[in-house]
C-alpha cells in the first residue's frame, strides 16, 4: 500500500523534479507517495495557488488510485480551499482519465511543452470545480473558511 508523505515539501519537490526531469518551479505544497519501505515512488504537487485555483502535477506509479485521487482532492479542498483545480497535460491517457473523473475541458495551450505549434508541444487544459472536487474527496460539505497558509507569506 502506498503511504502519503506530508510536511516534507522540499524533499518531495526535489525528488519529483529529478524524476520528472524538469527545471524546478515554485511549488506551494508537495505530497510524496512512498512504498512499504518509506522510499518515494511518486508525488503530487500544487503550484500557482492563488486562493481560488491551483495547478496539480502528478507522478503516480501505476496510475492514479482512488486513494491518491481522494487525497489530492481532499487537500485541494480542505487545506488549499480551492474553488477549482487545473490540470494541464499532453498525455492522452491523463486527458481521458481526468475527464472520466469529471474534469471539464477548457482548451488547448500551444507551445506549452515546446517551441512549435505542433501537437506534441501543445497541452490540453482541464478544470475540476468545487462540487466535483468535494465528490471525489468524499466530503459532503466542505468548510469555506479552512485555508492553507503559504509558509513564504507567513
Amino acid at each position: 500500500m502506498t503511504r502519503l508523505i506530508l510536511g516534507e515539501d522540499a524533499r518531495v519537490a526535489e525528488w519529483a523534479f529529478a524524476t520528472w526531469g524538469c527545471q524546478p518551479f515554485q511549488i506551494n505544497l508537495a505530497v510524496g507517495l512512498a512504498d512499504e519501505q518509506g522510499e518515494l515512488v511518486g508525488a503530487f504537487a500544487f503550484s500557482g495557488w492563488n486562493g481560488s485555483d491551483a495547478e496539480i502535477h502528478v507522478l503516480a506509479p501505476g496510475g492514479l488510485t482512488r486513494r491518491v485521487v481522494r487525497a489530492i482532492m481532499g487537500i485541494a479542498l480542505i487545506q488549499l480551499g480551492l474553488k477549482r483545480l487545473t490540470v494541464r497535460t499532453r498525455k492522452d491517457s491523463m486527458a481521458r482519465g481526468v475527464q472520466k473523473l469529471g474534469a471539464k475541458y477548457e482548451g488547448t495551450i500551444r507551445r506549452l511543452y515546446g517551441e512549435t505549434d505542433e501537437d506534441h508541444h501543445a497541452g490540453r487544459q482541464y478544470a475540476f470545480f468545487r462540487e466535483t472536487i468535494a465528490r471525489l474527496a468524499n466530503i459532503k460539505e466542505a468548510p469555506e473558511d479552512v485555508r492553507w497558509q503559504d509558509p513564504e507569506s507567513a
